[in-house]
């Protein structure tokens, strides 16, 4: 099994290195929770990765402002004889928004989120899993009080034909339908679901049975259980994933759930930290389990394996991706610390 590590090849603010040189590739040996270094190929600031398992093909956004030329990046990537790595570039167009943060594939199209000018791009993939037609540009709205949006991560709900979009400056979920004909998007304003206010929605899972969605917000220490069974998505749980004495000062990043849709797991940056959540279906809350040292500084992002039994967190500031085994119930044991994995942000599989 590979791994893609996504990274900041330019210091970035809030004192975040950028050190690396590229998309960095590793063979994970699950068998032993042991990585090893393949492979890299430069381009800059793939702080965001989603990759195409069928087509064996890898998309980077390129983490800038306008005058940085932000945009996307597709390579495929493939073994020689000697089971390296290699990667082949397929495609990179530009972004007219300001530092893209996030990207997903959904059918024949990639949805690209831009933090900075609070903007959604849909591209058109091709065949061969390039990058073709730029389909449609748009602005999230502004929020009350005349807060700038920040689209900073988008989910497809394909039971529903809808994309769930985090707008951290709107502390707003945004919710579209999907046009199958093309892909493009179109806002149905009166479905977006008002958050904390200040809580600031970051990132988004899909519970397995498509029946909820977990948020992980930036600030306040919280995380948020939505309800999207009925015609609107619907709140149902907030929790703390920190102590309450020190919530106010959290910086939550990544959160995952696990293929039983019973464990939740939550990064937050600020304290170095994973954060277990038990979700109960019956009662329809979050249960806090266990609050873990990341294995290094600030993780960025938490990935579980595809035979569910690690996770990993990608550690920013230290360079570091630790490794932690799976327990029976949802628990984590710490297993190792990769030193020397530059500016990790984002943790990728594909099967190669």
């Amino acid at each position: 099994m590979l791994l893609l590590v996504g990274a900041y090849t330019m210091d970035m603010p809030n004192d975040v290195p950028g050190k690396a040189r590229g998309i960095s590739a590793y063979d994970f040996y699950p068998g032993e929770g042991r990585l090893e270094f393949r492979a890299y190929t430069p381009t800059v600031n793939p702080s965001y990765l989603w990759v195409d398992n069928t087509r064996k093909v890898v998309y980077a956004i390129r983490e800038c402002p306008q005058e940085g030329g932000p945009g996307v990046v597709a390579y495929h990537v493939s073994r020689d004889k000697k089971r390296g790595v290699r990667f082949e570039q397929l495609s990179d167009v530009l972004t007219p928004g300001d530092h893209p943060c996030h990207l997903t594939g959904i059918g024949d199209t990639l949805i690209v989120s831009s933090y900075t000018s609070g903007t959604v791009d849909v591209f058109a993939r091709k065949e061969d899993g390039a990058i073709g037609e730029h389909r449609q540009h748009f602005q999230l709205p502004v929020a009350g009080a005349g807060r700038p949006p920040h689209a900073h991560c988008a989910v497809f709900d394909a039971r529903r034909s809808r994309v769930y979009i985090c707008d951290l400056g709107g502390d707003r979920l945004r919710v579209f339908d999907r046009q199958e004909k093309d892909g493009t998007l179109h806002l149905l304003p009166d479905h977006g679901l008002n958050l904390p206010e200040g809580a600031g929605p970051r990132h988004i899972a899909l519970h397995p049975s498509g029946d909820y969605a977990m948020i992980v917000c930036e600030y306040r220490g919280i995380s948020v259980l939505v309800d999207l069974r009925g015609d609107k998505p619907r709140l149902l749980d907030t929790t703390l994933y920190l102590p309450e004495r020190v919530a106010d000062e959290a910086s939550g990043a990544a959160i995952r759930v696990d293929a039983t849709g019973r464990n939740v797991y939550v990064s937050d940056r600020k304290y170095s930290v994973v954060t277990a959540l038990r979700f109960d279906p019956a009662s329809h809350r979050y249960q806090p389990r266990d609050t873990y040292p990341s294995g290094g500084e600030a993780p960025r992002e938490v990935s579980l394996s595809p035979d569910g039994k690690w996770l990993l967190t990608g550690n920013v500031k230290d360079h570091s991706v630790g490794v932690f085994r799976i327990q029976a119930g949802g628990g984590l044991q710490a297993y190792q610390v990769v030193k020397k994995v530059p500016s990790p942000t984002c943790l990728k599989w594909m099967k190669l």
